[in-house]
């Protein structure tokens, strides 16, 4: 339950040595090389270092990786074999690595042809796009014997146009037909939208026309560059079409015979991200002549395993320190069970700042606890522990999903323990009449009750916390003033309202709300007195103390918000036993019944694990969030990101 202490370390080897020395750090993998660029505009080394690196070197590598990940994408989404779930990097011998470098430049050449395959590829789809647009956009005008091209006689205008549909088409063609000179008007189609009119009609009757287009917002249709009629041009895009189609068969066709060579041009991809990253590494350097200077982050537990690694195999000086007072280091978590579990919802909100105390372990088990109290079916929690021990089984040891489904196994074994509690198995109604504790249809208050409580406890757990980081700040006087003063003020209002809360006895808790009220009373002079200390005006310093006291109004929403437990909780179990209730109307007395019934249990329980599994997950997240973040969390930590060997399809071996 801690964040990882750091030391810096400070190495100054030979350039000889360098390429092995980066090797070495990235295989340890334990390593946070930072710039030590700082040391080129200091007087201290003026004139004694130079940059390190090839900035440009690395540029060229992102290009040649980017291109060869294309190309591997193109393989995959075209070949008919796909990656299993569960398939993991294979291990390449350096004899593997050699045969591949050795057909680099045969490689670079394949690359090359797929890049022309899929620029051939993407011009294809365009041009196919464009030639369906053309059939729709022509598809109105397929009984139109006139070819497109021919827009008028010596004597005659030809148009073609559309009205909207909300306008008359017999209107149209009688107005039309009525006020121009000899005008033919035909109706060559019609759809939702609008009507589509053949109009040929004598050059003297132009302006009558236009007169009758206006007032039925006629607009003319114009296809440039296209000769013959629509039906011919569309026989003609439909050709194109079946060839492009055809062409694009044969392009894949080909990018799928690449297949065989995927396995080294997956070793060339993760080759040449190594040496990217050993690139950039070596851009953070400093160098002399004939030496270089490394300056990084490790843990502080190995740092002399790893000082004594490097200097046992090359010349080189290695100084490790502690930071420097308020030196701020990448932070590193380090956790066991559940802790270690929930640590990517706490990297979600934010990582710690260096000078806070890890949430995770103290956080994780009301995580977990949230997670089955709002889904608790136990059914649900069995078929959810069995999925994640599957997966845990399955992935490999660092694997960072493994840390994902050990979090859904404890949450899976939460959510059967409080169904077991609570008689929730798959919704059935049996088991829910006879519960181990209480049924929450049932009894929705008394849930609610425990809610309640389960949030006061949440929230005094982070308020706790704080204190903690005060001490780890060494302000002592803090934890009095914003810690002790506020746990009085407000275990003063949750007496005084004891009384309110459900199914609580009034009479018996008189003395409690006694002692409540000069506990609220004491804690809110006491806050009046100090939560504007840091003010310098007397007059702020008062106007600070009395709104101290609003907090009270967030605490009481911050409690409240705790009921979402009960409301998620009984989602649960009514709408398991609504889709059981759905399954076995229509009754068990034929062989297609039964199976309708299994079908509508199979439907209806997944989705409602699915919908509300989601739902506790989400919610159980947001109560750490903002009700128990909210007490003592500042975050803003950097996470720590050593140099290391990141491939992402197969293993390199030495």
């Amino acid at each position: 339950m801690a964040v990882v202490e750091m030391n810096k370390i400070s190495l100054i080897g030979l350039n000889k040595d360098k390429d092995n020395i980066i090797h070495s750090l990235m295989k340890m993998g334990v390593c946070e090389v930072i710039g030590a660029h700082d040391k080129l505009s200091s007087e201290k080394w003026e004139g004694l270092v130079a940059a390190d690196g090839d900035m440009e070197g690395v540029g060229s590598l992102d290009a040649d990786i980017e291109r060869i990940g294309l190309v591997l994408d193109s393989i995959e989404k075209y070949h008919v074999r796909k990656r299993g779930m569960f398939e993991f990097k294979r291990c390449v011998a350096r004899t593997e690595l050699d045969e591949v470098l050795n057909r680099r430049g045969k490689l670079e050449e394949l690359v090359d042809s797929v890049m022309i395959y899929n620029e051939r590829l993407s011009a294809l789809k365009a041009e196919k796009n464009r030639k369906v647009s053309l059939i729709a956009s022509l598809e109105p005008w397929q009984s139109l014997q006139i070819p497109l091209e021919i827009t008028s006689t010596r004597t005659c205008k030809i148009s073609i146009g559309v009205i909207p549909f909300s306008h008359s088409s017999d209107a149209f063609a009688g107005d039309l037909e009525g006020q121009a000179e000899a005008a033919h008007v035909e109706l060559l189609n019609s759809d939702r939208e609008q009507s589509y009119f053949l109009v040929i009609y004598h050059n003297k009757a132009q302006e009558a026309v236009m007169k009758v287009w206006k007032n039925y917002g006629f607009s003319k249709v114009v296809f440039k560059d296209l000769k013959g009629t629509a039906q011919d041009n569309i026989k003609e895009a439909a050709a194109v079409i079946q060839s492009i189609d055809k062409e694009y068969g044969e392009v894949e066709a080909a990018i799928c015979a690449l297949e065989s060579e995927r396995p080294q041009l997956e070793v060339l991809y993760d080759y040449l991200v190594l040496q990217r990253d050993k690139k950039k590494a070596l851009g953070k350097l400093v160098k002399t002549e004939k030496t270089f200077m490394l300056e990084g982050w490790i843990p502080e537990e190995m740092g002399e395993q790893i000082k004594a690694g490097l200097e046992k195999r090359w010349d080189c000086l290695i100084n490790i320190a502690k930071p420097e007072e308020g030196e701020e280091f990448p932070i590193l978590l380090s956790n066991k069970g559940v802790g270690s579990a929930v640590e990517s919802v706490t990297g979600m909100y934010g990582l710690p700042h260096y000078k806070e105390i890890d949430p995770n372990s103290i956080m994780g088990p009301f995580f977990v606890l949230f997670f089955g109290l709002m889904l608790s079916d136990a059914g649900y929690g069995i078929v959810m522990m069995l999925a994640a021990a599957f997966m845990i089984w399955k992935l490999k040891e660092g694997d960072g999903k493994k840390k994902f489904f050990k979090l859904m196994l404890y949450c899976g074994a939460s959510t059967m323990l409080w169904g077991a509690l609570f008689g929730g198995w798959f919704g059935i109604e049996a088991f829910s009449r006879h519960p181990i504790w209480f049924s929450p249809v049932e009894d929705p208050e008394e849930l609610l009750r425990w809610s309640l409580l389960f949030g006061v406890i949440h929230i005094y757990t982070g308020i706790g916390v704080r204190a903690v980081n005060l001490i780890r700040s060494k302000k002592y006087a803090d934890i009095i003033f914003d810690v002790v003063i506020w746990y009085i003020f407000f275990t003063g209002f949750i007496l005084f309202v004891l009384p309110y809360t459900p199914k609580v006895n009034a009479q018996e808790v008189a003395g409690l709300v006694e002692a409540g009220k000069y506990l609220l009373a004491a804690g809110g002079v006491l806050l009046i007195l100090t939560q504007g200390r840091k003010q310098k005006n007397i007059f702020m310093k008062i106007v600070s103390g009395f709104s101290s006291l609003y907090d009270l109004i967030g605490f009481m929403s911050d409690v409240l918000s705790y009921s979402r437990l009960l409301a998620l909780g009984l989602a649960t179990s009514v709408i398991a036993s609504i889709v059981n209730e759905m399954g076995a109307m229509g009754g068990l007395d034929s062989v297609f019944k039964v199976a309708g019934f299994v079908v509508i249990l199979l439907v209806g329980h997944t989705f409602n694990f699915a919908i509300n599994a989601l739902g506790a997950y989400v919610h159980a997240s947001r109560l750490q969030y903002i009700e128990f973040f909210g007490k003592f969390y500042k975050g803003g930590g950097t996470s720590f990101e050593p140099l290391r060997v990141d491939t992402k399809y197969v293993e390199l071996k030495d």
